[in-house]
């Protein structure tokens, strides 16, 4: 009799290993997923993030280019009609639409380095768009 008590016990034992070994896996296995749960919480939040950033970055450009668009268009009629003016009082009107278009005056040679290269400034707004 106590020869079959003892066969239950060391039965009992390895069937109880046994399911503990199972459960401490199961747990292992549940964290894990939890585990990659978060971290495609943390991608999704990431790409939403950038999805935002990318749209109003794209608004933001949008806005900087047609506004130096326009003030670029702006300067260079201005600098036509200066070229093409013929009389004094050609002269005259061209000059105060000059002086219009640069909000006061600047410096000829910087107009034509602008005028020539107006990605200058929208291209920082690029750039920091590509960069995020």
């Amino acid at each position: 009799m106590k020869r079959g008590w003892i066969w239950l016990a060391v039965v009992a034992v390895i069937v109880m290993m046994v399911v503990g070994q199972f459960s401490g896996n199961y747990n292992k296995l549940v964290a894990a997923d939890q585990g990659v749960k978060q971290r495609w919480a943390q991608v999704d939040n990431q790409l939403q993030r950038r999805n935002d950033l990318i749209g109003n970055l794209v608004e933001t450009v949008k806005g900087t280019a047609f506004q130096e668009q326009q003030v670029f268009g702006d300067i260079a009629n201005a600098r036509a009609q200066m070229a093409g003016a013929k009389t004094p009082a050609e002269r005259t009107a061209a000059a105060q639409a000059m002086d219009q278009a640069l909000g006061g005056g600047a410096l000829s040679r910087l107009l034509v380095v602008v005028e020539n290269y107006p990605q200058l400034k929208s291209n920082e707004a690029f750039m920091q768009l590509m960069d995020e």
